[in-house]
């Protein structure tokens, strides 16, 4: 539980006991304008109200935000540019590297599989004929089935 605070002048006499009120209840809007009642000339106060000052000084921070963004997005690209060329400049000797390594190795690979894929493409060349042939052959066993071209 909170104790009351007291609020005590420079020789330490007191004023009492004073409730002690969040900041948040000073940041209200009452509060805030009961502050400016108490603390703004009346003149300020009507200055504030009737004037077009609003809209130009609007503008201005939009311009000011609009500014920041687009600072904010060049420094951005610029991070991502440089942090991508380091990383490019870093990485390209490995790859380099695995290059000079890999594309024989791949060469090796195509040209040690390439009798196998031959073999393998000519037992379906042939496979594939011997079924035609096949049915070719049973096609013309049957009579009913066969056409006579001579019509």
């Amino acid at each position: 539980m909170q104790q009351p605070r007291v609020d005590t002048d420079a020789i330490g006499a007191g004023e009492g006991l004073q409730p002690v009120a969040p900041w948040s209840a000073w940041v209200s809007r009452q509060g805030w304008a009961r502050w400016w009642a108490c603390h703004v000339p009346r003149s300020w106060a009507q200055w504030w109200a009737t004037s077009s000052w609003r809209q130009p000084l609007q503008r201005v921070l939009w311009g000011l935000e609009g500014m920041l963004y687009l600072l904010l997005a060049l420094m951005l690209c610029h991070a991502l540019f440089t942090t991508g060329s380091h990383l490019l400049s870093s990485l390209w000797p490995v790859v380099a590297a695995a290059w000079r390594h890999l594309l024989p190795a791949i060469l090796l690979l195509v040209l040690s599989a390439l009798p196998a894929m031959l073999f393998t493409a000519s037992f379906l060349l042939l496979f594939s004929t011997l079924l035609s042939l096949v049915g070719l052959l049973a096609s013309m066993s049957h009579t009913g089935h066969t056409q006579d071209l001579d019509q």
